[in-house]
């Protein structure tokens, strides 16, 4: 009875630690511009577009389709088979947005 306790009490305890991994994942450290004090971190936060969704057709739409800014990057990030098949498909938007620092209004780009 003893031993069948601890053992259980030992998983109780232990369960909570367990972890996940999902790959692609892995953790970013950012600092601000020009602050890297020895560490590798990223100023610069990449912000990604989707689809767009519509509740008047089933059908999505492609956020390039439209008249939106596009971004001067022509790689898009590396998506899986489900990702393609469902028609999600990522693409890197014209925003900047770098870590700690405000910007309250900026100029995108200009459209005539």
């Amino acid at each position: 009875m003893g031993l069948s306790l601890y053992l259980v009490c030992a998983y109780i305890l232990l369960t909570p630690i367990s972890a996940f991994y999902l790959p692609g994942l892995a953790p970013v450290n950012y600092c601000k511009a020009g602050e890297d004090n020895g560490k590798s971190c990223k100023n610069e936060i990449p912000l990604y577009v989707n689809r767009l969704n519509t509740e008047e057709s089933v059908i999505p739409f492609e956020y390039h389709h439209f008249d939106f800014c596009l971004s001067d990057e022509t790689q898009s990030p590396v998506e899986n088979l489900g990702q393609v098949v469902f028609g999600e498909r990522i693409r890197p938007s014209p925003y900047k947005l770098s870590f700690l620092h405000n910007e309250n209004c900026k100029e995108l780009c200009t459209k005539t």
